[in-house]
């Protein structure tokens, strides 16, 4: 079977007025189109479609619109880009520092390169080898120089983890024994499942956001672990929805000036675009800010 045809940006602007779309202003949509793929915009149309099976809209849907709900979503992707950011480097930091305590206590400190020190020693085995290949990517750092040249390229735990994406970092914590990971869990609160979960989340949310994939009406994988309590208070809340990944994020930022920094720049965000967005498709409730103040966030883990 031939794939599909390309198509010039006058064909592409035909066929969007084919299925429904109006467009007024042909040199605004061509721009646009320009800078962003038929194929990516399209996916913001996805709620407009008359149904699943077909490609064309309900009527009265403008080009604009589609394309306001797009810099809607890019623009969210850029907020949470920066505090997932806060939060991955914590918890490098963290676990790094506890490890180093509770293991790295002899010389020559490299208890972190030995399988046995590890409980699921298949995944650190896995874990350590994707990191001699992302590390590859850090060959012009000075840190790896130095490491690579002064110490036969081991390094402590902590720049190793500093090094780490954010999945192996995950992956990483979940290798540990349980008595590691509960220390690491109890200095922020919370249960080693739910930590696994949501260092595990976060991996999924940033790759998510750096690679631009679509937040807007989709759903997320894995759902977040939220207390049981909290959940049956808030039934509306859908645990693969893209505002309890939002929760999650702000769980996991590592001061409260920091979630009420996020949480007004998101605020902020959605007021903007507020005409714009259908809020059940990004799973936020009618009272999201409430639920997202700091002295809620307690009780939600």
């Amino acid at each position: 079977m031939d794939l599909k045809k390309p198509y010039t940006l006058n064909e592409q602007i035909t066929k969007l007025k084919d299925h429904g779309v109006i467009i007024t202003d042909e040199a605004f949509a061509r721009n646009v189109l320009q800078k962003v793929s038929y194929y990516r915009l399209t996916g913001y149309m996805l709620q407009y479609r008359l149904s699943t099976d077909s490609h064309d809209m309900i009527k009265g849907i403008r080009f604009e619109d589609i394309y306001k709900i797009y810099c809607f979503d890019e623009e969210l992707r850029s907020l949470l880009r920066q505090y997932i950011e806060k939060a991955e480097f914590f918890y490098k930091n963290l676990i790094g520092n506890k490890f180093a305590e509770l293991k790295c206590k002899k010389a020559p400190y490299d208890q972190h390169y030995d399988v046995n020190n590890y409980c699921d020693k298949a995944g650190i085995t896995k874990t350590l080898q994707s990191f001699a290949k992302e590390k590859s990517y850090y060959r012009d750092s000075a840190i790896v120089k130095h490491h690579f040249n002064k110490y036969a390229d081991k390094m402590p735990v902590w720049v190793m983890l500093e090094l780490m994406t954010c999945s192996s970092v995950s992956l990483f914590y979940h290798a540990l024994y349980s008595s590691e990971k509960s220390v690491i869990a109890t200095q922020v609160g919370i249960s080693i499942p739910t930590l696994e979960n949501h260092l595990h989340a976060l991996s999924v949310i940033r790759n998510k956001c750096s690679h631009g994939v679509r937040l807007y009406n989709s759903t997320i994988n894995p759902p977040v672990k939220f207390n049981k309590s909290f959940l049956r208070k808030n039934p509306t809340i859908r645990n693969d929805s893209l505002f309890a990944y939002i929760l999650m994020l702000i769980k996991r930022l590592p001061s409260d000036d920091e979630r009420k920094q996020f949480r007004d720049k998101l605020n902020r965000i959605v007021k903007k675009y507020e005409e714009n967005i259908d809020f059940t498709l990004i799973g936020f409730p009618n009272n999201y800010m409430e639920l997202m103040h700091i002295k809620n966030l307690k009780n939600i883990v």
